[in-house]
């Protein structure tokens, strides 16, 4: 997976998408042209903060790689969260 993979998937389901490492983040939206000009290493992501209709949720990076290469589908990943969240 690439940023590039996500940028073009949240455009494809209309999510925002933060990626969270140390200390610092990266924010890809359905909404940018391009993706930001500094990025870190896609593997020192610890974890994405999903925003989207039917989603508001943190996403393991190994988690949100199988939702981006359509391995995992959102509504697969939702029936693992826990009633409540």
């Amino acid at each position: 997976m690439t940023f590039a993979d996500v940028l073009d998937w949240c455009r494809k389901n209309h999510a925002d998408a933060r990626g969270v490492y140390r200390g610092k983040d990266i924010s890809i939206s359905h909404k940018d042209k391009e993706l930001p000009e500094v990025l870190p290493a896609i593997g020192e992501i610890f974890h994405w903060d999903l925003e989207m209709a039917e989603l508001n949720h943190y996403v393991s990076s190994s988690d949100f790689e199988r939702m981006v290469t359509g391995k995992l589908t959102i509504d697969g990943f939702k029936s693992t969260l826990r009633r409540g969240e």
